[in-house]
């Protein structure tokens, strides 16, 4: 271990080159990874007794015991092995942008008859795509509202192939065209798709004025309905794009990076700018350890724009970068796209005044996250005193059983961290005992779970909440004692309303009557974990549905089975056919048609 002064006379022996430093602490465990052009000038800035150095970067050099240096032959190597480093290190004072965000697209297919969904990936050349955009349910609202707009089908009917019926509700209350009644031309059907286009790209101006052409043709023709429908749809459109805050010229698309750093943490809001309207944010948040500063920021964004797949002209960032990184990120960047990508640093005039505006984004948002998590951190204090436990209940999982007769039976566990639901980390278990009663599946759920306990990302809870009562409670610390474990087991007992007022650890009953503030987070807790359950089994029975139960007889597979369908309407048909017939159907050789006749002349013998 060595002093500030030794590695301050160390550092001065560097070269002035470009590389990446690693910085260890006392049990040589790697803390900081950084990066620079010239390595001497940077690292000794750390130790020089005369540096000045903000309380964060003070905090880290306390610990630094040691470091070590990797030379590269330029800048963009040095960013590049650093993003590497982080990534395999997980430094505890750099900052970390996860791996696991997929940016999702709107996609317009290219076919007769168009689709329009969300995807993740940009793989059809064919198609026409729209974002990325921060989340799924954001991408998702917007495609909701297209929809409606347009009259374009949400349903999951593929057309031409389902052609052919009565149209659904959405037709009679004129929230779909219905392309399903055959009365839609494939031309007509292109052309809500391409309005769609219009107003997903921002371009209303010209999208109204298409509207407006369409509809007074309509309604010299004395097609006052049609006038009607288009009439609704520009009003829909024009106060949709009222609602968009307007920063600059038409022609604008660029992103802006606000930055927000304190002692207590930092944020980043990247606001997109499409059409000289903000239409999408993103956000991320930083503990009081990681260091944002200008290398910092350099590598988020790299990493940023990597996993989002899209990178726009021109980039605006708030704080000052060093020229040095800025430099790095515009070379990187443009390599990614293909194309030349400015960092630009506004000092005045309207670029300014959007970059200011990020930046108060990511203060207000950084300030409104840690006042849920204040709020969060009473209520759990609370709940633990309440409760009488040990400790704060910052992990809780909570389980379900849910089945349909005796089959499919499904154990969901949720998760709650820090007061809230965090779905990534909700799992199910496919219950595979023979035994159908709730307490056997129980068992088997925590006993499966309790396995993956030294795994990344299955820490052991503070508390478990079970939807049931003290069988259950029981079954669970049964499981528990025999692995070892001993942790706070809580069944929520349901009243007659199917509501937990009360809560059991198997011996004893805890009333939550009184206490509002602990019933209101118990019950969402009950109600999350029962939806997710009972969704969850409901998708396993679907999906064994789908497949044919032609499909159990040896030799037919789902191609066969639909051709037997087909030919015999079903099957009631094929139950009622002859070896003979059967093995007429192109496709299916007689020993086939023997298998299927067999087959359901066993089944009849059975019931």
């Amino acid at each position: 271990m060595m002093s500030t002064e030794e590695l301050f006379e160390k550092a001065k022996l560097l070269p002035s080159c470009p590389g990446v430093y690693i910085m260890r602490n006392s049990v040589d465990k790697v803390i900081y990874v950084g990066k620079s052009k010239s390595l001497k000038n940077r690292v000794t800035s750390y130790f020089a007794p005369y540096s000045k150095l903000n309380i964060k970067t003070e905090k880290l050099i306390s610990h630094v015991k040691d470091f070590e240096c990797f030379y590269t032959p330029t800048e963009l190597d040095a960013l590049v092995l650093e993003s590497r480093f982080i990534k395999q290190h997980m430094p505890k004072y750099n900052i970390k942008l996860k791996d696991s965000k997929d940016y999702p697209y709107i996609k317009i297919t290219a076919d007769e008859y168009p689709r329009m969904t969300v995807v993740h990936r940009r793989t059809d050349e064919k198609s026409t795509y729209f974002g990325p955009f921060s989340s799924v349910s954001f991408a998702w609202s917007i495609v909701e509202s297209v929809k409606k707009i347009f009259m374009i089908p949400s349903c999951d009917k593929i057309f031409p192939r389902d052609i052919g019926g009565r149209p659904c509700l959405n037709y009679h209350i004129k929230q779909c065209i219905a392309p399903c009644t055959g009365k839609v031309k494939p031309g007509e059907y292109k052309g809500l798709f391409k309005q769609a286009t219009y107003f997903l790209r921002g371009n209303y101006k010209q999208l109204m004025e298409q509207l407006e052409l369409i509809m007074n043709e309509a309604a010299e023709s004395m097609r006052y309905e049609t006038a009607a429908k288009y009439r609704d749809c520009i009003l829909s459109v024009k106060k949709l794009s009222e609602k968009q805050t307007v920063v600059s010229s038409p022609e604008t698309e660029e992103d802006v990076v606000g930055i927000y750093n304190d002692e207590l943490g930092s944020a980043i809001a990247i606001l997109f700018i499409r059409h000289g309207a903000i239409y999408d944010r993103d956000y991320f948040f930083f503990g009081a350890d990681e260091i944002l500063d200008s290398g910092a920021i350099t590598a988020t964004l790299q990493r940023f724009y990597e996993l989002r797949q899209y990178i726009p002209k021109q980039i605006l960032v708030s704080s000052v970068l060093e020229d040095e990184d800025s430099d790095i990120l515009s070379e990187q960047l443009s390599l990614m796209a293909e194309r030349k990508i400015s960092i630009t640093v506004p000092q005045k005039g309207i670029k300014a005044t959007i970059a200011a505006t990020a930046a108060d984004n990511a203060r207000e948002l950084l300030l409104l996250e840690r006042a849920k998590n204040e709020k969060n951190d009473k209520r759990l204090i609370e709940l633990a005193e309440f409760l009488k436990l040990e400790s704060i209940p910052y992990r809780i999982e909570a389980y379900d059983i849910s089945n349909s007769g005796n089959d499919y039976t499904t154990a969901g566990m949720i998760v709650i961290e820090n007061g809230r639901f965090t779905k990534k980390k909700y799992r199910t278990f496919n219950i595979k005992s023979t035994s159908m009663d709730d307490y056997g599946a129980m068992r088997e759920a925590i006993a499966r779970r309790m396995y993956h306990k030294d795994e990344k990302g299955w820490e052991l809870p503070d508390l478990i909440l079970l939807d049931g009562g003290v069988g259950h409670v029981s079954v669970v610390h049964q499981v528990l004692d025999a692995m070892g474990i001993s942790l706070p087991v809580l069944g929520m007992v349901k009243d007659e309303y199917h509501k937990s007022r009360t809560l059991t650890d198997g011996e004893n009953e805890i009333s939550i009557a009184k206490r509002n503030d602990i019933y209101t987070f118990i019950y969402k807790i009950q109600e999350e974990v029962h939806r997710y359950s009972l969704t969850r089994m409901d998708n396993a029975r679907r999906k064994a549905v789908k497949h044919s139960i032609l499909e159990k007889i040896s030799g037919i597979g789902s191609e066969k089975a639909k051709k037997l369908n087909a030919a015999f309407g079903g099957l009631r048909g094929i139950k009622a056919a002859s070896v003979e017939d059967i093995a007429k159907v192109k496709g299916i050789s007689e020993a086939d048609a023997e298998a299927v006749y067999n087959y359901f002349q066993k089944l009849n013998k059975k019931t």
